[in-house]
């Protein structure tokens, strides 16, 4: 069985899909990797998840955890808690998205804010991996470990506890890195399909950030830049939403992700997609973890915050 995912932003609905996918870079006997191209070298299309498995070496390890275990993390309420007063349930939105979370490892994060983002995380990824039948994926600023098609609580602690904070905060990188090859893949789709609702093998993204919000780079252009593109192709507004859950109580950079949220829209001219809520430590609550899920892609919630 290969060690990676494919490597397309085409998940399968199938229910006998593999487990979880862990995938380990040096440190472990892999090789150095390379530094990602830029966004503005428009050459060669390699870098796609089309391929993605002979671009690097990588070592599998064994979560050792069946794919039913129970999560390590208690919600604070039962998924029915999250219905809202109508009966409904917002979080049923997920089953039409990829969850992906996207991990600051800098070494800004030391100490208690990585114990913050691992609380929250796994509070956050055991909830929104019962509405993603394929599980959902977890990346790293830094390290190139990352896990794929998780489920529960567990395997989120299990692969946090491979990952040592060190390093800057490429943000910005690391957005277009996920962005760039996510929009090869859709652009792709659309071409072949001619009108993208023909075409839905590819999933919209619900992209989240957990950060305590001090990028080394520039977000804001990677952000502008891609919105600008999902507008050219016409997709739908819900196509891409990108949520930044920001741990610590820095205000300086509270205010840096609160720009993005509030401002990158209006100044622009391009669409509304991301959102941010502040965490520093405190009960997950479910309103908490509703804001969290959906906050980048539903503009109700972004609008109660």
């Amino acid at each position: 069985m290969s060690i990676f995912r494919p490597q397309s932003w085409r998940k399968s609905k199938n229910l006998g899909t593999p487990g979880p996918n862990f995938t380990i870079d040096n440190g472990m006997g892999a090789p150095d990797i390379p530094p990602a191209t830029p966004y503005t070298n428009h050459g060669s299309t390699s870098s796609t998840y089309h391929n993605k498995s002979t671009a690097r070496a990588s070592v599998k390890v064994s979560t050792n955890i069946p794919p039913n275990a129970p999560p390590a993390y208690a919600p604070t309420s039962p998924v029915d808690g999250f219905r809202d007063k109508s009966g409904e349930d917002p979080l049923e939105i997920l089953k039409e998205y990829d969850t992906v979370f996207l991990i600051d490892d800098s070494s800004s994060m030391k100490g208690r804010r990585w114990t913050e983002a691992r609380t929250s995380l796994m509070g956050v990824a055991d909830i929104a991996a019962r509405y993603d039948q394929d599980g959902i994926d977890v990346k790293f600023m830094n390290s190139r470990k990352e896990g794929n098609g998780l489920r529960t609580g567990n395997q989120v602690m299990q692969l946090f506890e491979a990952v040592k904070p060190s390093g800057a905060t490429p943000t910005g990188q690391r957005l277009e890195n996920i962005l760039r090859e996510y929009m090869i893949s859709l652009e792709r789709g659309n071409r072949t399909s001619g009108i993208f609702s023909k075409n839905p093998g590819v999933k919209p993204m619900n992209l989240i950030v957990i950060t305590d919000g001090a990028p080394t780079d520039d977000p804001e252009s990677v952000i502008i830049t891609f919105a600008k593109r999902l507008d050219k192709g016409e997709f739908p507004l819900s196509q891409v939403g990108i949520q930044f859950l920001q741990v610590g109580d820095d205000p300086s950079a509270k205010e840096a992700l609160q720009e993005l949220d509030d401002g990158l829209s209006d100044k622009h001219d391009i669409r509304d997609m991301v959102d941010t809520v502040p965490y520093c430590g405190q009960e997950l609550t479910a309103e908490m973890i509703v804001k969290t899920l959906i906050g980048g892609i539903n503009r109700r919630m972004d609008r109660k915050a």
